[in-house]
């Protein structure tokens, strides 16, 4: 009994995941398929006894020629449906995936694999939102160009160029920098591409010098006012001056304190002995009275 991937997407669902994990799925049961494949030929071929020439006969050949349509790609006329689209795509990825035996089989290079998809996968996306791809000035020209993947591959390097090129120059700034894309537009930067789409992306890109130039003045300001009350103002701040005044309060407190309770207490001396000398003078006074009144008693008895 053979094992078939259909099988296996039909019981699990693949319509329900995601269109990248459908990919996936795909290309590892179809490689999964080609390798048991060529395992059990290989087998047989062991078996009786020869060797067979490897054949590898692809369903979908990828375009020899220059610059194919994402039709021609596809294998599909003008106006296919999105279902036979998708379904072909399957197919394709089967075939071209750069992982797939049959793709490895084709081309030895990597590079070569995975450029062949990358253009299978724009042609799937072209085919798949024509509209937002036909808006966009060269991505497609089948009268001029084909499918514009190397145009766009240039236009991006370009751009990458010019914008390097103004980060590093200082040149490249206000008019001048307006001006000098413009003289760069009419050389023809712009061909097959459309000049007012590239002159547009590349004045949306700007000049990015001024937020760097932005972010160090911030800095260095936060630097100095952080730094500022050390170093231009008194060594001690605010809530040390306080404490010192506080402590120097407490020291003239305490100070008074003291001379006042000296005072207060040589106050109480002296009115203790002042009264204490009132006291010794009158009883010196009582003893001096009594004394005469016995010596009359006495008398009068005698």
């Amino acid at each position: 009994m053979h094992w078939h991937p259909s099988l296996a997407t039909g019981r699990l669902n693949l319509h329900l995941l995601p269109s990248q994990i459908q990919v996936l799925v795909h290309v590892r049961l179809a490689s999964t398929a080609n390798v048991g494949a060529d395992t059990s030929s290989s087998a047989d071929a062991e078996r009786h006894g020869r060797h067979k020439p490897h054949h590898h006969h692809v369903p979908y050949p990828f375009p020899t020629h220059p610059n194919p349509t994402p039709h021609q790609i596809f294998h599909l006329p003008v106006g296919a449906s999105q279902s036979d689209i998708k379904s072909r795509y399957y197919d394709l990825v089967r075939i071209h995936h750069p992982d797939s035996p049959t793709c490895r089989s084709l081309l030895p290079s990597p590079t070569a694999r995975h450029e062949r998809f990358q253009k299978l996968t724009s042609a799937y996306e072209h085919l798949r939102f024509p509209t937002a791809h036909s808006s966009r000035i060269g991505r497609y020209d089948s009268a001029r160009h084909g499918y514009g993947y190397e145009e766009e591959i240039e236009r991006r390097r370009r751009h990458q160029w010019a914008r390097e090129r103004n980060r590093s120059s200082g040149a490249w700034s206000g008019a001048h920098h307006y001006r000098g894309w413009q003289e760069q537009q009419g050389r023809g930067w712009g061909a097959g591409l459309g000049g007012a789409e590239a002159y547009g992306e590349w004045n949306a890109t700007g000049d990015d010098r001024w937020k760097d130039r932005v972010i160090v003045a911030v800095g260095l300001l936060s630097l100095v006012l952080g730094l500022a009350p050390t170093l231009f103002l008194n060594p001690y701040s605010y809530v040390d001056q306080r404490h010192l005044a506080a402590a120097a309060n407490l020291a003239q407190a305490r100070k008074e304190a003291r001379e006042y309770g000296m005072e207060r207490r040589k106050e109480i001396k002296k009115r203790v002995s002042d009264y204490r000398r009132l006291r010794e003078g009158e009883e010196d006074g009582d003893g001096k009275e009594s004394c005469p009144r016995r010596e009359e008693g006495s008398r009068r008895h005698s």
